[in-house]
């Protein structure tokens, strides 16, 4: 449109300006128009292009829109996504917060289901306990009935029964921790292992002093207050035990009080002397003394240590070799490795040495002693005072315990390993166990042994054990007083001295009589026995 408009006005012009001016002008115009025309081209071009880009654009501006469409669907799509992961956290938290307190309901459940697994547990081994209390009461219960049992069928004749029922009552008490010296027990024991036997002395004098003859089980040597002096040994007829003896001297005016037998020689002293030298051919020598009322002979060194009641004399190389007099009346002496412990009537105590120097001390107790024996294997000094008390001490001079014994004065002791037997004027003799007995402490006896003091009482180290039977010790009652034990080289058998003249020796220990007692039996108790006896309430059981 716009070229026809320039055509009609270039016609226009050439016809007023002439064909020449109007040639030029035309040709001017035609160059006007040919650049118009390619202006116009270009312009159609342009047009075209800016409608090929106005397209474009559009197409751009659709393709935006359709990407902002898109971001704004990716936008809710990750908004809701995101609530959608909120969400999904909080129930995340929410069902870790379960968890977690699921797991610690389930940790208390667990505590406490492990709380009633402990409490039932405790509960079943307290019912366990309290079972094994009353089975171990009752066996130590019918132990005792047997032990009598046992007596009453062996004086009824039926020795094999009494046997059966001594070993059972012995077994019951040594496998439930009772108490295997209970006198009964005890006694029926030494019944089905011999009994007692005994020798009379042929004058029926006091037997004041016996010592066992070193080295040789089964011997030793007796001597009494009428003059005699007995050599006596021990055997067995059948199944019972017997004594028999040799006279060696019989002479009333001699007063023995105590003997001492030592290298092959036999030293018998007497109250008022002289001191008398035997051998086992009766050979006699007589040493006279510088002092009276001598009761006691010890061995000092390479001699002899003759005590008198406010006197000592030291014998060496077959003669007196010096003497002092005491100050104080004497009731006690007794050797403690190097040292002499002296005891006055007055309760005073001194330690002499082996020179013979005196040192006056402190009182090991608050009593008058009147018998003491020390014995060097466990180092324990045994003191019996004048109430029939005796009081084991240590090497430390600490009491360790009190034995609550006789009812009047105690005279003689003697230990055989951990067993304490003791004599009095109560005609009887007691038999203690050491190692049996219950201390304050809760120490054993070989600790108690050990102990300079005891500050802090040990708890028991398990509150579930059943405890050991408190110690009543064997009782021994004889017609007469208790003057002299002694204890044999065996190491396990005491012999006995009385006032009204009779020998005896006693097994001290219960478990070498009850192996004695086992070696015997040839059969167990048969069920018909079990029922009668023990009873069905122990379940039945043999013994060989």
């Amino acid at each position: 449109m716009v070229a026809a408009v320039l055509l009609i006005g270039v016609a226009v012009v050439s016809y007023h300006l002439g064909s020449r001016h109007s040639q030029r002008e035309l040709e001017a115009m035609q160059e006007e128009m040919d650049r118009l025309v390619e202006a116009e081209k270009d312009a159609a071009i342009v047009k075209r292009v800016s409608q090929q880009m106005e397209d474009i654009a559009y197409q751009q501006k659709a393709i935006s829109d359709q990407q902002r469409d898109r971001a704004e669907e990716q936008s809710i799509l990750a908004t809701r996504n995101a609530q959608r992961a909120e969400m999904e956290s909080r129930a995340a938290h929410e069902a870790e917060q379960k968890a977690h307190a699921a797991a610690e309901l389930a940790e208390k459940e667990r505590i406490n289901a492990e709380r009633q697994q402990m409490i039932a547990e405790e509960q079943r081994d307290e019912a366990t306990y309290a079972k094994n209390v009353t089975d171990t009461l009752n066996r130590r219960t019918q132990a005792r009935s047997l032990a009598v049992s046992s007596q009453v069928r062996r004086e009824a004749g039926e020795s094999e029964v009494a046997n059966l029922l001594a070993y059972a009552s012995w077994y019951f008490l040594k496998n439930n921790r009772g108490n295997q010296y209970y006198s009964d027990t005890f006694k029926s024991l030494t019944l089905a292992t011999g009994g007692i036997p005994r020798y009379r002395v042929p004058e029926n004098g006091a037997v004041n002093a016996i010592s066992q003859i070193p080295g040789t089980p089964g011997q030793c040597v007796a001597v009494t207050n009428y003059g005699e002096v007995e050599w006596i040994t021990a055997g067995s007829r059948g199944n019972a035990k017997s004594l028999s003896a040799q006279t060696l001297l019989f002479d009333p005016q001699y007063d023995f009080r105590d003997v001492q037998v030592t290298d092959g020689k036999i030293y018998a002293l007497s109250n008022k002397g002289p001191l008398c030298i035997l051998d086992f051919q009766s050979n006699l020598e007589e040493i006279q003394l510088p002092e009276e009322n001598y009761f006691k002979i010890i061995g000092m060194g390479k001699g002899l240590l003759l005590a008198g009641r406010t006197s000592l004399s030291w014998f060496s190389g077959g003669k007196i070799t010096g003497s002092v007099t005491l100050t104080k009346t004497l009731s006690a002496l007794v050797s403690r490795n190097e040292t002499i412990c002296l005891f006055f009537a007055d309760g005073s105590y001194a330690e002499m040495d082996i020179a013979g120097t005196i040192e006056y001390k402190k009182p090991l107790v608050p009593y008058v002693v009147t018998a003491a024996c020390f014995d060097s294997a466990t180092q324990c000094l045994l003191l019996g005072v004048e109430d029939g008390t005796v009081y084991p001490l240590n090497k430390y001079n600490r009491v360790m315990e009190t034995l609550a014994a006789h009812k009047s004065r105690c005279i003689s002791i003697t230990m055989l390993g951990d067993v304490v037997v003791t004599g009095g004027y109560d005609k009887t003799v007691f038999i203690w166990s050491m190692n049996n007995l219950l201390y304050e402490s809760r120490l054993t006896f070989q600790e108690e042994l050990q102990q300079e003091s005891v500050v802090v009482t040990r708890q028991p180290t398990d509150s579930k054990s059943i405890p050991t039977e408190w110690l009543v010790p064997v009782d021994y009652t004889f017609d007469g007083w208790t003057l002299s034990v002694c204890g044999d080289a065996d190491g396990k058998t005491v012999w006995i001295g009385t006032s009204s003249g009779n020998v005896m020796t006693l097994n001290s220990s219960a478990d070498d009589m009850a192996g004695q007692v086992y070696r015997r039996i040839n059969r167990n108790l048969t069920q018909q026995e079990w029922t009668r006896y023990v009873g069905a309430s122990i379940p039945y059981m043999k013994f060989k």
